[in-house]
């Protein structure tokens, strides 16, 4: 199946683009799409996101919303990053 995959902010810069296109297994989560981006683009890997389980410095949307980790992707989603935003 095909994404989208939009890169904000930092992720824009670290990655060199705004946006790809993927080609990706049926039925893989966001995490596992995590896992395929950490190897695509290992500036990722060393850099932004976390370690393991320690996903805190991504969010993540699907088609305009927030999602978990363990949501289910399907085919022509499109999926965005970004850095958690902070404020006061």
């Amino acid at each position: 199946m095909r994404i989208k995959l939009r890169y904000f902010a930092r992720y824009r810069s670290l990655v060199g683009k705004g946006e790809e296109e993927l080609e990706v297994p049926d039925g893989i989560t966001v995490r596992e799409l995590i896992d395929i981006l950490r190897e695509r683009h290992p500036v990722l890997k060393n850099e932004v996101f976390a370690e393991d389980d320690d996903l805190a410095d991504v969010n993540v949307s699907r088609n305009g919303r927030y999602v978990r980790f363990d949501e289910m992707l399907e085919d022509g989603d499109v999926v965005a990053l970004f850095p958690p935003v902070s404020g006061g």
